[in-house]
């Protein structure tokens, strides 16, 4: 059943097939000419009829939503877009750099799984383990039928809805045009995946990226922790409070996990895929060994262990050595 957090703003929860949050949360503002939505949750049938009976619960309806803003192009934020677009006709704001999502995963979703594949293949990851942790078949095209924001934000935008004044905050990390909505009047954060109150946000590095992405979290972190927030609107999970205590343990998990790849690293040269083994995952949870994971779980310890060696070779902690085609990661001092 849709909550109100204030007058006017309500939590929508839409279910989350096959994945362990097992729930989006979506938000609707009302306006003055309709309504504002923050993200649609996945593209299933589903989720589709729990965001309809949702919306009746607030007395809504999908023609009267007139703005649909995405924090990031992921499918369990983005996949009904196309679905809400052709019922409310609504405008579609996104930050520009997810366009990239489009480009690589949903628009060339087969080649993108043959990137990844070889880019598995050259950290160390067995090939007979590739199949185990590659994509469903037909990849992340099937979990989002496309549909193109009508507007490219770059973050410091402010969205109105008469009722609301957000204010755009580019958060990049989680993807690379992840954004955050501050509403200050009500001290409210709409926080995407960018901050959760248990589980700490997936930070991977993808194929043939260059950038940095826990290096530019870790810089989105600093930067929303010192909002004036009294309440914050995640994604996933539940609501809660305390962004500053929240944004500097997840800060402190960070830190902790590159100081355990650099001890586990001692004075050896190892692929990310044995690196990968020797981290302690879900520590929230109480740690979790690699070879327990599930296969997509496994997929993603590995992407995030790849960020955090880029974040160590960007400051120089480590060093990329190249033998027989694979990648190997050494520390820079004994």
């Amino acid at each position: 059943m849709a909550t109100a957090i204030i007058p006017a703003i309500y939590k929508l929860v839409v279910p989350l097939p096959y994945n362990p949050p097992g729930a989006t949360n979506i938000y609707l503002l009302r306006g003055d000419d309709g309504y504002l939505l923050i993200d649609t949750g996945w593209n299933s049938d589903q989720a589709f009829h729990a965001l309809r009976e949702e919306l009746d619960d607030v007395g809504a309806d999908f023609k009267d939503i007139k703005q649909i803003v995405v924090t990031h192009a992921h499918p369990d934020h983005y996949g009904l877009v196309g679905k809400v677009r052709e019922l409310s006709k609504a405008k579609i704001y996104m930050h520009r750099r997810d366009e990239e999502i489009f480009r690589t995963r949903y628009a060339a979703s087969e080649e993108y799984m043959r990137q990844s594949e070889e880019w598995f293949d050259r950290n160390g990851v067995p090939h007979r383990e590739i199949p185990v942790i590659r994509m469903p078949p037909g990849g992340p095209r099937r979990t989002t039928l496309l549909q193109q924001p009508d507007i490219y934000l770059d973050g410091g935008e402010p969205i109105s809805t008469g009722i609301f004044n957000l204010k755009v905050i580019w958060t990049p990390g989680h993807s690379p045009g992840h954004i955050c909505l501050y509403e200050p009047k009500h001290k409210l954060l709409f926080a995407g995946d960018d901050i959760l109150p248990v589980t700490v946000p997936n930070i991977s590095l993808t194929p043939g990226s260059t950038a940095n992405p826990l290096g530019d979290f870790l810089k989105s972190l600093a930067l929303v922790r010192n909002l004036d927030v009294t309440t914050v609107l995640p994604a996933h999970e539940s609501i809660f409070h305390d962004l500053k205590k929240r944004a500097d343990e997840i800060i402190e998990l960070r830190a902790t996990r590159s100081d355990e790849i650099i001890h586990g690293l001692g004075t050896d040269s190892k692929t990310a895929y044995e690196i990968s083994n020797l981290i302690t995952w879900m520590p929230q949870f109480g740690g979790v060994k690699f070879r327990d994971l599930m296969p997509m779980d496994q997929r993603a310890a590995v992407s995030e262990t790849l960020a955090h060696l880029r974040d160590l070779t960007v400051n120089g902690r480590i060093k990329i050595i190249t033998r027989n085609n694979l990648f190997y990661y050494q520390r820079t001092q004994a």
